[in-house]
């Protein structure tokens, strides 16, 4: 079981410099093994729309949660 952080989905989003690493290791993890926070899928929707990139969070919702099977998980204090 792998939580993702915020940073490593907005370094493929925006192809930075780790881009290629970050698209290895999804390649390699089975998907229904990774998680994210509501707090992350909450921020990379931020960013994203800041950036006026509302398409790619439209892209990326459908790519991840609905096709994809990575699961959000709600954290407590």
């Amino acid at each position: 079981m792998y939580l993702l952080d915020t940073n490593i989905f907005l370094e493929l989003l925006l192809e930075q410099q780790k881009a290629e690493s970050v698209r290895r290791f999804l390649t390699t993890i089975e998907l229904n093994d990774l998680f994210m926070s509501d707090f992350t899928l909450h921020s990379i929707g931020i960013v994203l729309f800041r950036l006026g990139k509302h398409t790619h969070f439209q892209k990326f919702v459908d790519d991840t949660l609905i096709k994809g099977g990575i699961r959000v998980l709600t954290l407590t204090p």
